[in-house]
Parts: structure tokens; sequence; C-alpha cells
């Protein structure tokens, strides 16, 4: 059980947590659509190979648009709601609170997705070969982990690094809201909705699972991992 001691310890830590997350948010974060109100354009048209300009087209544009533009809608209608309707049964606040945070993860998790893809991929840079290791014996050790996850995810599979910990996870969320922790700082994303591989891969979820690692941007991986540390 947790001691006093423990708890004003981790207390006097969040803070810094806090201020670590947000150095590493900022890394990258001016050409985010969250300040922009634009979607970021692709890196590429297509990922040979892997993702054709058919499946990542209308994925880019109408998910990943199409949060950001529910996020507006959200913003704009929040600011003229009856905020003095609220309750925790039902109401239009608290619907737009919730689908708030449902759009806003929505934005951020495509941004990291499409921008952490490339056609070459490559190998792990050394931060990431670095970490990997430690955590799961090796880069191969964490892909066997990571694929299971996404397999696994009706939403998204997320490496990601708690700070509290210091550790390294494979998390699986089914919907862009539930199962992130908080202040878990994602490095790989993988969308694993239909809409991201159906045109492509029909329902063979696990070769698209299992093709993803090698079209990985590993210096944009690095980039993340030296950001959050």
């Amino acid at each position: 059980m947790a001691t006093r001691r423990d708890f004003m310890a981790l207390s006097a830590s969040v803070p810094f947590l806090a201020s670590e997350l947000a150095r590493a948010a900022q890394e990258g974060a001016a050409s985010s659509a969250l300040v922009t109100g634009k979607i970021k354009p692709l890196k590429y048209e297509e990922l040979k190979g892997f993702l054709s300009k058919d499946q990542l087209t209308p994925h880019h544009q109408a998910h990943y648009g199409g949060a950001l533009k529910s996020l507006l809608q959200i913003e704009t209608e929040m600011e003229g709601a009856d905020r003095s309707k609220a309750n925790a049964n039902y109401s239009a606040i608290r619907e737009m609170k919730k689908e708030e945070v449902h759009a806003m993860n929505s934005v951020i998790l495509h941004e990291l997705y499409f921008d952490g893809m490339s056609a070459a991929g490559g190998t792990p840079g050394e931060a990431a070969q670095d970490v990997l290791k430690k955590r799961f014996g090796s880069p191969e050790k964490w892909v066997e982990d990571f694929n299971a996850a996404a397999v696994s995810a009706r939403g998204w599979a997320i490496l990601a690094l708690h700070p509290v910990s210091g550790k390294l996870y494979n998390f699986v969320s089914d919907v862009h809201d539930v199962g992130i922790p908080v202040l878990g700082i994602p490095l790989v994303v993988i969308d694993c909705y239909e809409h991201a591989f159906y045109v492509d891969y029909k329902n063979k979820k696990g070769d698209y699972v299992g093709a993803y690692p090698k079209h990985i941007d590993w210096s944009e991986i690095d980039r993340r991992i030296k950001a959050a540390k």
C-alpha cells in the first residue's frame, strides 16, 4: 500500500511530469490541426507495397479531416451551450464535453499515425533500439507484442512511454477516448479501425498489421523518444 510519503512524492513530481509532457508535445506541434485548424498534408501519396493512394486519401480526408470538423463544430457550439442545465444523466454540455475529447484524440492519433510512417521504413534508430531492448528484450520481441495488441484492438494500438513508471507499454484502445492512460506519451501508433486498411486488405487485418512495422518511420519515432525523455 502506498504511504503518505509516497503520495506526496508523486504529487510533487506531477508538475514536472506535466511540463515534460508539454515539452514533448511541442515538438512539431505548430503544424498540428489543433493549432492551425486545418488538416496536416500527408508526406506521401501512397506507401508502395503497403497502403495505396485509394486507401490513404479517404482515410486522411474523411476520417482525420472529419474528426477535425467535428472538433471545430463542438468548440463553436459549446460557446453558446446552456451550462445551467448540466447534469450527469443527460445534458447537451455533458455530451459536448465527452465528444470534445473523442474528436481531439482522433485528430492527434491520426496525426501520429500518418506522420509515423514512410515508404522506406528501415530499422529502429539508436534511441528506439535502446528503449525497446530494455523493456521488451529486443525490437523483434516488441514487434511480436505490438502486433498482438494491434490484432486485438478495435481502434488503436499504441506504444507509449509512461513518465510515472518510466516504462514502455503497448496499449489497446477500442475508441479514441478509451484505453489511453493519463500522462502516457504515444510513440508508435497504428490505426486498427477497418477504414484504415479495408480498401487494400479487405478483412485480412492480420496482413495489414504484419506489414505495418516495415513502414515505420524510425527517424520520427527516435525524435519522439528523445523529446519525451
